[in-house]
């Protein structure tokens, strides 16, 4: 008898603990949720990485521009993700879209290949133009808060 009272005691005090928790917290887990400005944070982290790199800190892209794909490719996401968390955000959206223009400009001329018969200026100038827009959406990723 001692025994099925422990037992019994102890599934209470279980079914107590519970129903304690679960008017606790309601959301779900612990975690909180993912934040836009999360996202901008996460953009803004990659963003001073990507302006690190040799592709946007070389004076001449001579040498350089072919090793420059996968760069191009890393801009365009740090772009995406910074529109994504502030799509209404114009500081952020126009220098994405240029980011974006300028991916497009080196992709169709064959840049992103890296070798002949890619056209040397045509490629340097497309990296100079994701340059340029990667130094405005920093400037406009710092405007943000």
């Amino acid at each position: 008898m001692i025994a099925t009272g422990r037992v019994v005691a102890g599934l209470l005090l279980a079914v107590l603990a519970l129903a304690g928790c679960s008017t606790e917290y309601t959301e779900g887990t612990s975690a909180p949720a993912a934040r836009p400005d999360g996202l901008l944070d996460a953009a803004r982290t990659k963003l001073r990485l990507v302006q690190q790199d040799p592709c946007y800190t070389v004076a001449d892209l001579t040498r350089q521009w072919p090793a420059c794909g996968r760069w191009e490719e890393e801009v365009l996401n740090v772009g995406n993700a910074a529109a994504g968390a502030r799509p209404d955000d114009r500081e952020i959206t126009d220098p994405v879209a240029a980011v974006r223009t300028g991916h497009e400009h080196y992709v169709r001329a064959g840049c992103a290949a890296g070798v002949a018969p890619a056209d040397t200026p045509t490629c340097i100038a497309a990296i100079g133009e994701t340059r340029t827009a990667v130094t405005r959406l920093g400037e406009g990723i710092a405007s943000v808060r």
